[in-house]
């Protein structure tokens, strides 16, 4: 068979590009439709997240008061158990010990008790380095007291000053406490 085309254009070939635009434009539809889903997707979940968050909000402000109440009760507490601790104390106690264990010949100039650590921190002068001694050697052997310290020590003008730290036990009995 013999075919003779007597068109002036190439049918063929604009056949096959409205055909090749036709695909196209069908590819381009899917994407933007994907792309129409997956937006109404992504603005849904920001919606849900939205009212969750409203949600957590609003539990948030019922559970506000009662923790803020919980915070203050602690604190309280805290404060008892220190009011507790501060009138179990004895200063009689702690100074009795201290007179005991000071031999002749040493003074304190400042003491600092600190309650939290238990910790006592005395400043003096002691006449004679052997006052000094006695003085490390009673806070030793003393109940009251323990792991003794000299931090520093310097002469001046005849007289030796002294920094001592060391813990503070309070022995208190049982059948003494209030």
């Amino acid at each position: 068979m013999i075919t003779i085309n007597f068109a002036g254009r190439n049918y063929r070939f604009l056949s096959r590009l409205y055909a090749g635009f036709a695909v196209t434009g069908c590819v381009l539809a899917l994407l933007l439709a994907a792309q129409a889903w997956g937006l109404f997707t992504v603005r849904a979940g920001i919606a849900s997240m939205e009212s969750r968050l409203a949600l957590q909000m609003a539990r948030d402000e019922r559970i506000m008061p009662v923790l803020q109440e919980r915070e203050r009760i602690v604190r309280d507490l805290t404060n008892m158990a220190g009011l507790v601790e501060a009138r179990r104390f004895s200063w009689t106690r702690l100074l009795t010990s201290m007179e005991s264990a000071f031999p002749v010949g040493a003074a304190v100039t400042k003491f600092e008790y600190h309650p939290g650590e238990r910790s006592l921190v005395l400043e003096g002068v002691a006449r004679s380095p052997e006052a000094l001694r006695d003085l490390m050697v009673g806070l030793e052997k003393s109940r009251a007291f323990k792991d003794p310290l000299l931090k520093h020590q310097s002469v001046d003008k005849g007289s030796i000053s002294f920094n001592v730290v060391t813990l503070y036990t309070d022995h208190i009995t049982p059948g003494l406490a209030r």
